[in-house]
């Protein structure tokens, strides 16, 4: 049988984190949990990894666990974001892509617990409460784990942009620009960060009487959906003046579509997106957005994290949202 760092945890009482960070040799763990650790590894027969006290190292190794990976900005500019902030950590970051979270998930993230990962960061938006309680139940007890996805009522402490107040922000700018008859093309029903951000939009506008949301389509972030919601618009017999695409690649294909049709943007219609990724300042006209600054969730995940390890503790009713803002461009 192949003696885990779990056989070592199970016979000190230590989490699986703390016995991870003495195998890598980090001076933060004091020497007599080194020495506990230590000797239950050597009776339980533990192979030692080459990196171990004979070569310290201070930083973490942490798993990104993360789905729907694929080609497109958005999330290189995640895992980029998160990546500059682990420098500020000590932390190394590992890339564990999910191909489709209904196959495998569970099992894939109780080995990672078990091999020499000190935490988690979670980033699979699909997952609803169910889903989360059985990851918990795979799960040591204790283990450091955050997650990035949005939800009511979360199983992890979580970490995420203010997506209410994003869309409250995309609101307020239409305000301010003098537009008053609104439109939304809303994100998949099932993701709590659609929700939020479609709620914080019309609350907004229910705010205020002089505004009216008048159009409002469903979409599902894809650049498919950008363009089926054009063609809404442009069947709507009540068009808005103003479009709030609930994220940048919908706002994309929206714009695009409309050039095609001979609809000037933001004439004929002002256009915000959300995310505010870096090919919005090369479309024609540049987009504005609803800006997400992944450095600074990459920095309030990973203290959330450290100081989970710090604390041998796992509050799962931490909520924390990272500040979101509008990044003003031609299209509106």
């Amino acid at each position: 049988m192949k003696i885990t760092l779990k056989h070592i945890a199970d016979d000190t009482g230590f989490a699986i984190s703390t016995i991870s960070r003495v195998m890598h040799g980090s001076d933060k763990i004091s020497p007599d949990t080194q020495k506990k650790v230590l000797k239950s590894a050597e009776k339980l027969g533990y192979k030692m990894p080459e990196i171990g006290l004979n070569k310290p190292k201070k930083y973490m190794n942490v798993a990104l666990v993360a789905s729907g990976f694929h080609e497109g900005e958005f999330y290189s500019s995640f895992f980029n974001g998160l990546n500059r902030a682990s420098v500020n950590y000590d932390v190394r970051l590992f890339l564990n892509a999910v191909l489709d979270y209904r196959k495998g998930l569970k099992k894939r993230i109780k080995e990672i617990c078990c091999d020499y990962f000190d935490g988690i960061v979670l980033f699979v938006p699909e997952l609803q409460r169910a889903d989360y309680e059985k990851i918990q139940r795979a799960l040591p007890s204790k283990y450091p784990i955050i997650s990035n996805s949005m939800i009511e009522n979360p199983v992890f402490p979580t970490v995420t942009f203010d997506s209410y107040s994003g869309g409250y922000l995309a609101a307020r700018h239409f305000q301010d620009r003098g537009f008053k008859k609104v439109g939304i093309i809303l994100g998949p029903p099932e993701r709590s960060e659609s929700r939020f951000r479609r709620n914080g939009f019309s609350d907004y506008i229910s705010q205020h009487q002089e505004m009216e949301l008048v159009w409002t389509t469903p979409g599902d972030f894809t650049f498919e959906s950008g363009v089926e919601a054009f063609h809404a618009f442009r069947e709507s017999r009540k068009k808005p003046e103003a479009i709030f695409a609930t994220n940048d690649t919908m706002a994309t294909a929206f714009l695009e579509t409309a050039k095609k049709h001979n609809y000037s943007i933001p004439q004929d219609v002002a256009l915000i997106g959300y995310d505010d990724l870096p090919h919005n300042m090369y479309t024609h006209p540049t987009l504005s957005s609803v800006q997400t600054d992944y450095e600074k969730l990459g920095n309030a995940t990973l203290k959330a994290l450290l100081d989970s390890v710090s604390e041998n503790t796992v509050d799962a009713s931490l909520l924390s949202f990272v500040p979101v803002s509008i990044s003003r461009k031609e299209s509106s």
